[in-house]
Parts: C-alpha cells; structure tokens; sequence
C-alpha cells in the first residue's frame, strides 16, 4: 500500500477530516485545525456525500487557506472517507479529526515532537481528551491515562485511546498494516473502527502518550456513538478480528472487554435517555463480567431507568446552552465498600495485562489487517 505522503518533505502533518452533514460544526473544527502552532500540514477535508453546506463551507476556507483540500465522494461511512483522504495524504505523520471536535493549538506539535523523540518503533502518539457540549462547554475533564510503550493486551481490554480525534499515527505504520475499517466491511456498521486500527498498531508498534489534554470531543444526541446496535456489531468484528490475531490471549480479556464496552454504553444511553437500551447493555455487561453486579452506578442507573420507562418522563440530557449557566461540577464522593472493591479488581487486571505487555514483541510474520 503506498500514499501519496512520498516526497513532500515540506508536509509534516496531514489532517484528515471526514465530514457527512457537518456544517453546523465544520467551521470550529476548521479553525482548531488552522490554527495549530505547527503550520507545516495539510489539512484534507472528505465530504461524505453530504446534503448541506458542508462543501461550499470548505471552499470558502479554502480562499483563505491555502493547505486545505477538498475531496467529494458518495457517501460511504466513517472508515471509507478517512481511507480516502489518507490514500491523498502527503504527510509524513496522518492525524485524524471528526467534524464537529477542536484541537489545542499545541496538539500537533506536542504529538511530532513525542513521536520523533521516541523513534521508528512508535507508531501511534496519543493524548488526554475532555467532553464538551454541543456549545464548546466542557463536560468532564480528562481522564489521567500514564498507559504507553508496549500496550496490545491493555488496548484490547479497553479503548484508553479515548476517540477518533486524539491519536497522531506514523504514515508508514498505516502502511504496513492497513487502514480503518469501512462500514461496508462491517455488515453496514461501524463505530470501533478507530479502535480496530489502534490496536493493529499497538500490536506492531510502541504507542507514546503526550500527558495534556489537546482535544474537546463534543457531546452531541445523534452522534453515532449511540447507536447501540451499530456499535455493538463493530465492537464484535473489531474483537474477532483482535481474537484471530491473537489466538494465544487468554479468553478472560476479551470477556473483561466485553465488559468495559457495554458498560460504556450503558452510561451513555442512561445520559441521552435511551433507557430501554441502557437496560439491554446492562445486562450484556454483568453477563461478560459478574462484578459488575457489584457496582452501585450500575444499580442507581438501573433503578432510574425502570422509573423512566414506567413514568414515561425523562432525564435532562448534558447541558445545551439553553438555560443561563452550565451545572456546577459534582462534588466527588467517597465511593461506597463494594464499588471500591470492584475498582480495585479491575485495577488489579490493567495492572497484570501491562505487566504481560513488559515482555510484548511484535511477531516476526507479516501483520494481518
């Protein structure tokens, strides 16, 4: 597989933008890309089939910039528009960046200079990540992740990359074990594709870690994180696809993944008001990982759903911007016997699986993407 990046010694970054009817957001996220202290990229915006403004917004920026590209195609999903804009990158490190999240303007040159500094053998450069609302308005902070260096087993049991917008990948790991995922070779979902491709890299290369948060990922109702269905079906072939790779990991990683996965929809249905689906995940969860059972954010979430469904009412999703202020941050409370117990466990895992990844070396026989 071959890119275009052969050459262009003057592009150190490309910027890989896929957009599907983004442009209520796509100016933002433009801005945020435009504006990155290291000014040596390319930023190539992969207009998805869209129906809106979302073209006519781009080539109005590019007028005024001259490093950004518009590429047009039919609607193909997520996967399809990154894999064509990368197929026209010329950089020698590829960053991708959803349509509607922001960067810190130090984002990539932090990312370069980590990735240069930890040599050929790194792959992928990740960061810290907050949640923002739908008006740029931060909703939880960013979680302190220290994982890094050889890191496939930690990767499988959980996503700590975080989303789309956060890692710099090596064009030339791309090349050796392929690209995203596409929605077509997915059964018609998608979701973890992201995830499918960090670990592929992590499974040949070392992954580094910049300990800033450098990317806003925006909270929206119809983000495609929430359709439970979809994702549950990528997550599926995303881990079979880990499994066939890796036929010699014990069996209880991917249970314990399982586990991670649909506790992470279960939140995210419970905060957006799908409660018959956050019941349905729940009970996906505890069934990979009995200790589940022992968490009280499980049984409070459970219990608040059945009132929904019952009542017919529901909750109030994150902050819009509609009333005059956003909530105050919770108070963070000492966390009950039994959920420390389950926390210290899963502690207990991470902690043996990063221990196995110590000794980790990629195998000698060609990847398989």
């Amino acid at each position: 597989m071959a890119f275009c990046n052969s050459g262009d010694v003057r592009v150190v970054v490309s910027v890989i933008i896929p957009a599907y009817n983004a442009a209520g957001w796509l100016a933002d996220t433009l801005a945020s890309a435009r504006g990155q202290t290291l000014k040596d990229i390319e930023i190539l915006v992969i207009d998805d089939g869209s129906s809106d403004g979302t073209a006519a917004l781009v080539r109005d920026q590019m007028s005024e910039d001259g490093r950004i590209r518009l590429i047009e195609r039919p609607n193909g999903g997520v996967g399809a528009a990154r894999n064509s804009g990368i197929r026209e990158a010329r950089g020698r490190y590829i960053a991708p960046l959803d349509a509607d999240d922001l960067w810190h303007p130090r984002k990539l040159e932090l990312q370069v200079a980590r990735m240069e500094a930890g040599g050929e053998d790194v792959g992928l450069v990740y960061c810290r990540s907050e949640k923002i609302d739908a008006q740029g308005r931060m909703i939880t902070a960013a979680f302190a992740t220290e994982l890094e260096g050889w890191v496939p087993r930690s990767l499988i049991l959980r996503n700590f990359i975080g989303n789309a917008s956060v890692p710099l990948f090596r064009a030339s790991a791309l090349e050796q074990i392929g690209l995203y995922l596409e929605r077509a070779e997915q059964g018609g979902a998608q979701g973890c594709e992201d995830w499918d491709l960090s670990i592929r890299i992590a499974e040949r290369f070392r992954v580094g870690l910049v300990r800033e948060a450098l990317v806003s990922y925006r909270q929206i109702g119809d983000c495609m994180s929430l359709n439970v269905a979809a994702m549950g079906e990528s997550y599926r072939i995303t881990m079979d696809r880990a499994r066939a790779r890796n036929p010699a990991l014990e069996s209880s990683i991917f249970r314990w993944s399982a586990g991670n996965f649909h506790s992470y929809l279960v939140a995210k249905c419970h905060l957006w008001g799908d409660y018959p689906a956050c019941l349905r995940s729940m009970l996906r969860a505890v069934l990979e990982d009995p200790i589940l059972l022992s968490s009280l954010k499980f049984h409070l979430m459970a219990g608040k759903s059945l009132i929904r469904l019952l009542t017919g009412t529901r909750g109030q999703a994150p902050w819009s911007g509609i009333v005059d202020a956003p909530p105050q941050p919770k108070q963070r409370k000492p966390r009950p016997r039994r959920q420390a117990w389950a926390d210290a466990i899963k502690r207990k895992r991470m902690q043996a699986l990063l221990d196995q990844d110590k000794s980790y070396r990629p195998p000698d026989s060609p990847p398989c993407a």
